[in-house]
C-alpha cells in the first residue's frame, strides 16, 4: 500500500513542479520537489525504497525536461545513495541538519544540471547561473519541511 502511495506522491509532485504556478517564482525559478521527496524517503524508508523512488522520480524528470542524457536519473539515485551514507554516520534526527543535508544538495544538483547545460552549448552569464543556482537551492530549502511532513504521514 505504501508503495503505491510513494508512486502517486511522486507523479503528483512531478505534476506540481511542472505546473508551478508563476506567481509563486522567485527569478523564474523553482524549488526541486521531487530532490526532496527523494532525499526525504531515506530518511523515513529503508534504502532500497528510497532509491527505486529516486530513479523513478529522477525518469520523470528526465522525460519532461530537454535531453540532457538521464543526468536527473544518475543524480537522484547517486544523492540517494549518499545520504544514505551520510544518514549512517551522523544523526539525521534535528530538522536542522536535514535542511542543511537539502542545502548542499540542492546546490551540488543545480550546479551539475547547469554544468550539463553548459557542455550542451546553452551559454548562461555567470552572474545569472550563480543568482539562480542560489535562488532554486534557497527556495528548496524552504518548502522542504513541508515535503518532510507528507513523507512522514506516508511512513506513518
Amino acid at each position: 500500500m505504501k508503495k503505491w502511495l510513494i508512486l502517486f506522491t511522486v507523479i503528483m509532485l512531478a505534476t506540481l513542479q511542472l505546473s508551478w504556478p508563476v506567481c509563486l517564482s522567485i527569478f523564474n525559478t523553482k524549488p526541486d520537489l521531487l530532490l526532496i521527496f527523494t532525499v526525504s524517503l531515506v530518511f523515513y524508508f529503508n534504502f532500497k525504497i528510497a532509491l527505486i523512488s529516486g530513479i523513478l522520480a529522477g525518469l520523470l524528470k528526465d522525460a519532461f525536461l530537454p535531453p540532457v542524457l538521464a543526468i536527473n536519473t544518475v543524480s537522484f539515485s547517486v544523492w540517494s545513495y549518499l545520504t544514505f551514507r551520510l544518514s549512517s554516520q551522523i544523526s539525521t534526527e534535528n530538522s536542522y541538519v536535514r535542511l542543511v543535508i537539502i542545502l548542499i544538495i540542492a546546490v551540488l544538483n543545480n550546479t551539475v544540471i547547469g554544468i550539463q547545460s553548459l557542455n550542451s552549448g546553452n551559454y548562461i552569464p555567470a552572474s545569472i547561473f550563480l543568482r539562480n543556482l542560489l535562488t532554486s537551492s534557497v527556495y528548496t530549502v524552504v518548502l522542504s519541511p513541508l515535503i518532510f511532513k507528507l513523507t512522514k504521514k506516508i511512513a506513518g
